[in-house]
């Protein structure tokens, strides 16, 4: 009995555990990259992207099939009701009958049916030769701008994802100076039951206190809105927690803090130029097309058809006759004129290319600036990173020595909650340069196209 006992304990704690787990799993824990990752599989625009794709793909196979043999079948009956008369002069059947007598004469049957099946095949046709290739460039666009939402959402998601530990970072900053607020107002407090302070100093103190806890409030409701920005931007469900494992320092230890070579920067690598080179191709292809308009068509056809004609419905019937019937032909269409509807459109798709030719030496040209813009930014806020980590060090040490200095009753109220609000304004300055440091480095990366 023990050991039946025992064993079903086993039996059940391996089911309860596993239930553990799985509840313990449903708090999504991401570092940056985890994040970026996920945002890639799963946000919208990255999987609506690869819809466009998958579009592009069927749409490569459209193309192809339009130009492959056709076979359509058609089935056709019909049912004389009455048939129709038609009036022959008389003389034709009797040469005695009068000038200008008729008879009246039914022909055919009353039931009738044809089975045809027409085979049809595109010999040629200089559109569709040009629509072939334009297809693959489509799906070479499809992939470029696929590529192209999946660095947007990463840099979207790093974005997002500092800004967040930024204020969480600033929480902690908030919760301990208003721990040590709490603190020096409590003594002086006490030092005011005693008499040995003025009730004013008491009543600044209480006031930065509250003041310091309305943006500790506030800090909690902008972490709040982040994380639910975050989360739609990942593609994850609102009411599933999330959690980030990095946190400011890590991230920053990690960034590389040299600065490429501005010499060997290639644009023809930037996303951004590819699709232009991507789009430009397209319009290249348009012009060909509207000029393979001049160029005839010709297709080839082979038709078999069966018939058969009943004066009662007896189509299924064995021993009645169907008589064939068998087409093989060829249209040759030959496009004469058009009043110059054709030579606008070359034309059109010519200035078309003209202007995509002119946008990619813009984009070309933006894209060295970029850099050149890119490089100077990073390198601006390394520098603002150092003075702000040193700002900070520097207004802690001036706040500690006047807190030290107000125990002793050498400083007033004043002189402390001012020295506290600049140690505060110096770490904020700082975190802000540690996160203005981490997306021009995103942005920087951005423009070497490793991002």
């Amino acid at each position: 009995m023990k050991i039946t006992v025992i064993v079903l304990l086993i039996w059940l704690m391996s089911w309860v555990v596993p239930l553990e787990v799985v509840a313990a799993d449903d708090v999504l824990r991401l570092s940056l990259r985890e994040a970026q990752e996920y945002a890639v599989k799963f946000s919208t625009d990255t999987r609506n992207s690869r819809i466009d794709v998958a579009l592009a793909q069927k749409k490569i196979w459209e193309t192809t099939a339009s130009g492959l043999p056709q076979l359509n079948a058609t089935l056709s009956y019909r049912d004389n009701l009455k048939i129709p008369t038609t009036l022959i002069p008389a003389q034709f059947l009797d040469p005695d009958a009068a000038a200008g007598e008729f008879i009246g004469l039914k022909f055919g049957t009353q039931h009738n049916a044809t089975i045809d099946v027409t085979a049809t095949q595109l010999v040629f046709n200089g559109s569709y030769i040009v629509a072939l290739r334009a297809a693959k460039v489509y799906l070479q666009l499809a992939k470029n701008q696929q590529e192209k939402k999946e660095i947007d959402i990463r840099e979207t998601v790093a974005n997002t994802y500092h800004l967040i530990l930024l204020a969480e970072k600033n929480r902690q900053i908030l919760l301990a100076s208003l721990d040590n607020l709490r603190q020096t107002w409590r003594e002086t407090d006490a030092m005011h039951q005693v008499g040995f302070t003025e009730a004013t100093a008491v009543d600044q103190l209480q006031l930065a206190v509250s003041d310091l806890e309305n943006t500790l409030a506030t800090t909690g409701r902008q972490i709040e809105t982040a994380y639910r920005l975050l989360k739609l931007q990942m593609g994850v469900e609102q009411d599933r927690p999330v959690t980030l494992s990095d946190t400011l320092a890590s991230i920053l230890a990690g960034i590389a803090t040299e600065l490429p070579p501005l010499q060997g920067f290639d644009f023809s690598r930037s996303i951004d130029f590819r699709v232009l080179e991507t789009q430009e191709r397209s319009m290249a292809l348009l012009l060909k097309r509207e000029k393979a308009e001049y160029l005839p068509t010709v297709t080839a056809f082979l038709s078999l058809s069966q018939s058969a004609m009943r004066d009662r419905f007896n189509f299924f019937s064995k021993g009645e006759k169907w008589f064939p019937a068998s087409i093989l032909g060829l249209n040759l269409s030959v496009p004469l004129f058009t009043s110059g509807l054709r030579l606008a459109r070359v034309a059109q798709a010519r200035l078309e290319l003209e202007k995509a030719q002119n946008l990619k030496k813009q984009v070309a040209a933006g894209l060295k600036m970029a850099m050149g813009q890119a490089r100077s930014d990073f390198s601006a806020a390394l520098e603002r990173e150092k003075n702000s980590a040193q700002m900070v060090i520097l207004a802690q040490r001036i706040y500690d020595n006047t807190r030290s200095k107000f125990n002793q009753g050498l400083v007033t109220t004043m002189e402390l909650t001012q020295s506290h609000n600049q140690y505060l304004n110096a770490e904020s300055n700082h975190s802000q340069a540690v996160v203005q440091l981490l997306d021009a480095r995103i942005r920087l990366d951005k423009a070497l196209n490793q991002l």
